[in-house]
């Protein structure tokens, strides 16, 4: 069984760097969105600050490097090379699924490597919806993620990739409980997150009432999940079916705007980011932090550590430049603040 999940994560990996996976129709939204450009700033650019506070760490940018893969052998060198990068610019850093983990722990170190190399950044790691609802051993379950440095939990909601997977499990009933005994349970904060569909209103706010404080729109626009699951099925019909869900999902934007209006909730905003400015773009549409997956693996696929360090850093310095340029010193006046960015439809009415 562990030999087919991990499998499973390298094909994925390889369909994400290899292959073109983007939805086609449907886009983040943030094209829909441009900021204020202000002429007369009064600030100087050294002035800007971008550090916040995210699980008791200093961040010096609000950037995430969302989960993705679990367990696979190559994925160890992948891990290694994020971590390093995520250390080195003080950035959030989250860990693949621990479902190969949990069944033999002989792939541990794919996972303890990540926090070898990264000592003073957060670490999140990473479970499945279904897994947690079938019923884990909870005590199994704190040990692992003490002994892989963990200071939060990920919980993906995945419930069209599970459907349409060829190993797929779509059996979701009992997960909302199941999340909810999670979080009564373990010591540290969990996040629920989706995978590339969107996370709807009316979930954040069931997820609200059992006391979750952070979730992960993950949004559609970006990598499309079906359209990975599709390349992998062999049966001609499930093929036609997966491409029927080609451009489904709330895009990013959508679900991001959503969230943050509803309170008690801190919004994690991921699908489709691929560039500092739309990272930007989510910060100052009230996001608390704004990242990706599959960007950063493609970065590292073609361009090694190298050019994984430099996108990280290009996305830190895109994001102080447009607080500069929005006469915005510190995150606190830069992020939700309606007044640096509007809607494109609105612009003709900025005086």
């Amino acid at each position: 069984m562990i030999h087919k999940i991990t499998e499973r994560k390298k094909d994925h990996l390889r369909i994400i760097c290899e292959e073109n996976v983007q939805y086609e129709k449907v886009t983040t939204g943030f094209e829909q969105f441009t900021f204020i450009h202000n002429a007369l700033p009064e600030i100087d650019l050294r002035e800007v600050d971008c550090t916040c506070e995210f699980l008791g760490y200093q961040l010096q940018i609000p950037l995430i490097i969302c989960p993705i893969g679990g367990g696979e052998s190559d994925g160890k060198e992948l891990n290694k090379a994020l971590a390093k990068v995520a250390n080195k610019a003080r950035i959030a850093l989250g860990i693949g699924s621990l479902r190969p983990a949990l069944i033999d722990k002989s792939v541990l170190g794919t996972y303890a490597v990540v926090r070898e190399n990264a000592p003073d950044i957060p670490l999140i790691a990473n479970l499945g919806a279904v897994q947690l609802a079938e019923g884990l051993d909870l005590q199994t379950l704190k040990l692992l993620l003490n002994e892989i440095g963990a200071d939060a939990l990920s919980i993906h909601l995945n419930p069209l990739q599970e459907a349409l997977q060829p190993e797929g499990d779509p059996a979701f009933h009992n997960v909302s409980r199941a999340i909810e005994i999670l979080k009564d349970t373990l010591p540290i904060p969990i996040i629920v997150k989706e995978v590339g569909f969107g996370l709807s209103s009316g979930v954040i706010r069931r997820l609200g009432k059992m006391g979750v404080k952070w979730v992960d729109v993950a949004g559609a626009g970006g990598t499309s999940w079906s359209r990975i699951e599709a390349i992998r099925i062999t049966d001609s019909y499930r093929k036609r079916l997966a491409a029927e869900f080609f451009e489904w999902g709330i895009p990013t934007v959508s679900a991001l705007l959503e969230a943050v209006k509803i309170k008690g909730i801190n919004v994690i905003a991921s699908g489709g980011i691929e560039n500092g400015l739309q990272f930007a773009k989510a910060i100052a549409l009230g996001a608390t932090l704004g990242g990706g997956a599959a960007l950063f693996v493609r970065t590292w696929y073609a361009q090694g550590i190298e050019g994984l360090a430099e996108t990280v850093n290009l996305f830190g310095d895109t994001l102080r430049h447009a607080m500069f340029c929005t006469g915005c010193k510190t995150l606190g006046t830069f992020r939700g603040n309606s007044e640096i960015i509007k809607n494109n439809s609105n612009l003709s009415n900025v005086k």
